[in-house]
């Protein structure tokens, strides 16, 4: 039964960070710290500058935990109905726009 809970909010997350301050632990603690549970942490592409990697997680709300990952300079590929910062950026870019435009 409690496993049947954590599938239903299973959530995959891509995220990219600088090679040399890369951290797995790093990552596991912004999320636990969130209230997520972490199923996988693992990487998927790499290069000489950055690491990218992806975190399979269960998670009630999503958008602290995304950004707190920024807050560490994490950069959150994958995209989410809960993220609100994308949401914030729009509606700023938006204000801007017609601010510029008055």
């Amino acid at each position: 039964m409690v496993v049947e809970n954590l599938v239903e909010n299973e959530v995959t997350i891509k995220v990219l960070k600088n090679i040399n301050s890369f951290s797995f632990s790093q990552i596991c603690q912004i999320l636990e710290v969130n209230n997520v549970k972490i199923f996988s942490v693992s990487i998927s592409n790499t290069n000489l500058e950055y690491i990218e990697a992806i975190v399979k997680i269960s998670a009630k709300d999503l958008a602290p935990a995304l950004r707190l990952l920024r807050e560490f300079e994490y950069e959150v590929l994958s995209n989410h109905e809960e993220d609100d910062f994308l949401n914030d950026l729009k509606d700023r870019s938006k204000y801007l726009d017609k601010y510029l435009n008055i």
